[in-house]
């Protein structure tokens, strides 16, 4: 039996969400802050979830980040500058791959599809992006943290896009590539696909290629 919906996560499922933070981190090293890419990642995320929640601003977040490396003002000011630009840059958005051709098909097969993001974006910021790259005829339901005020892997995020998809738990998947969304997707009740994925997460399906979901979402037994 297919599942009756997918919910997706939209960064780095869609297409590739680390240029910005690879730069900014590459930013931080030449100026001689000590921090790796994926260290970079952990502390960003953790000042982003009052962004997301509408709690603090966007920037305002970046700049108390900078405040946590040994940085002069000079330096945090020119790492600041970078990220400035390179925001400006990735709007620009590329499709991985398959991704609309596999959401086309999906949607034409009855398939209800949500986004579940954690942004500072409310949903009609949100469905302009999607719109640019010529996918957002495809969702049903666009959610967002700012707008429900839970973010991934958080129960009441899920259950907010089920909600609005009218769909049962049982009948449904996420698609996603954190750790900690994928293993909360499961502990809700959710079927966990893993895509673009770090190895040694735990999921029930993993894609290799967006295509393949297409055989995911025929069978709940494909494995």
């Amino acid at each position: 039996m297919p599942f009756d919906a997918i919910i997706f996560d939209m960064g780095d499922i869609f297409f590739d969400a680390t240029p910005w933070r690879r730069a900014v981190s590459a930013a931080l090293v030449e100026r001689g802050a000590p921090i790796d890419f994926a260290e970079f990642v952990r502390r960003w995320e953790a000042e982003l979830v009052p962004v997301y929640l509408g709690r603090k601003p966007y920037w305002d977040a970046f700049v108390d980040l900078l405040a946590g490396f040994s940085l002069d003002a000079a330096r945090r000011e020119e790492v600041a500058a970078i990220a400035r630009e390179k925001a400006r840059a990735a709007e620009r958005r590329t499709l991985f791959p398959g991704v609309a051709e596999t959401l086309a098909e999906l949607h034409r097969r009855g398939v209800k599809l949500a986004v579940l993001s954690d942004t500072e974006s409310r949903e009609p910021r949100v469905r302009e992006r999607l719109a640019a790259m010529e996918i957002e005829d495809y969702f049903d339901a666009v959610v967002t943290s700012i707008d429900i005020g839970y973010v991934k892997p958080m129960p009441e995020a899920f259950a907010a896009a089920l909600g609005r998809l009218g769909v049962e738990k049982n009948a449904a998947a996420f698609v996603g590539h954190d750790e900690d969304e994928l293993t909360g997707a499961t502990a809700f009740g959710l079927t966990a696909i893993a895509y673009n994925y770090t190895p040694g997460v735990a999921a029930d399906h993993y894609l290799n290629d967006f295509s393949e979901l297409l055989g995911v979402a025929t069978s709940r037994d494909n494995s």
